[in-house]
């Protein structure tokens, strides 16, 4: 299902473009819409960042990006198609060994678990709330989302601590090497010193762990893992949060749906990178939702209607059930083993 999965995101780009340019979404906004300033969330507090384009500008860049980051967490660890090769013939934690396998294979539990965390809190009186507004806006919204709150939540508040750490146990760490961090903490730790062993660790030897195993008598690993642990747990919490409070029409059962999402995306840009952890966050926001506004675009069918076309359906049949599902088992076979393992 991974392929299939991958397939839809890439349908997704020429969707957005005929929703955005062609079709008729909404009759106050339009591509052209100029844009003075973007609302960006900083913690709890809205920073109004100046720029100077229109709505289309905003909808193209951001695209780009996306479609960068996917072209780069397809080739790196071997290759995306290689790990699938590999998961049929070695096992599935061949999966892991590539970034983009294993982003799809925390959207598809996540997406899955979010459904499930959902029904009971609506069976016991917790509402979820939703977002409401011009379908226009709130497509170019989605669309940017990403990069805004990865940034805030996961670049700012694990990728920050975990440098200066860094810096603090090796004050030989260079610029470059910062960034690095910066950009994907565990780098901090791709060279593990042992009186026995120095060696450098690459996604294919990886593993599901955020820590390699061995990798405890590090003195690194055990002075920098408690803070990431610590940091990846508030961030997801603060995302939380921050869905809830924005006052977007969130209810108070998005708090555990949003920290939930924030424990898997925080996963994937500490173990494979920051282009990771936007990619899952792009997929919930945009490639999750893009086809409905699409259907409002060509049949005037509400973005919000759950079963008007079948372009409301098979993103969500996809990422609930035909990827949810078997993702879902995967990681908690993991977890278990994990669980396991320390007893």
């Amino acid at each position: 299902m991974v392929l299939f999965t991958l397939a839809m995101m890439l349908a997704s780009f020429p969707a957005g473009f005929y929703t955005v340019f062609v079709s008729h979404l909404s009759n106050s906004y339009t591509s052209s819409t100029p844009v003075y300033g973007l609302a960006y969330d900083f913690m709890l507090s809205t920073v109004q960042v100046p720029v100077s384009g229109n709505l289309g500008d905003v909808f193209v860049l951001s695209s780009a990006v996306y479609f960068g980051f996917l072209l780069l967490s397809a080739a790196q660890g071997g290759g995306v198609l290689r790990a699938l090769r590999g998961a049929t013939s070695k096992g599935y934690r061949e999966l892991f060994s590539s970034p983009l396998a294993g982003m799809m294979v925390l959207l598809g539990a996540a997406s899955l678990v979010t459904i499930l965390i959902d029904s009971v809190q609506s069976s016991a009186g917790i509402q979820t709330g939703s977002v409401s507004g011009d379908p226009f806006d709130l497509l170019v919204n989605f669309t940017l989302a990403p990069l805004l709150e990865e940034s805030t939540f996961r670049l700012v508040m694990i990728g920050v601590p975990v440098a200066l750490l860094s810096v603090i146990l090796l004050r030989e760490f260079s610029p470059k090497q910062i960034l690095h961090v910066l950009w994907r903490p565990s780098s901090a730790w791709d060279v593990d010193e042992t009186s026995e062993f120095e060696g450098v660790r690459t996604f294919e030897g990886s593993g599901f762990s955020l820590f390699p195993p061995g990798s405890s008598e590090s003195l690194k690993v055990r002075a920098i893992k408690p803070v990431v642990l610590v940091f990846l747990v508030l961030s997801s919490v603060m995302f939380g949060y921050a869905h809830y409070a924005s006052g977007a029409g969130w209810g108070p059962g998005k708090i555990s749906e949003a920290a939930l999402a924030g424990l898997a995306l925080g996963y994937l840009y500490v173990k494979y990178g920051f282009h990771t952890s936007v990619l899952m966050h792009w997929s919930i926001n945009y490639v999750g939702s893009v086809f409905s506004f699409l259907a409002q675009g060509l049949y005037g069918i509400p973005w919000t209607s759950n079963s008007g076309s079948f372009l409301d359906v098979f993103p969500t049949f996809d990422l609930v059930f035909l990827l949810g599902v078997p993702s879902l088992l995967l990681v908690v076979n993991e977890l278990l083993k994990g669980l396991g393992s320390r007893q």
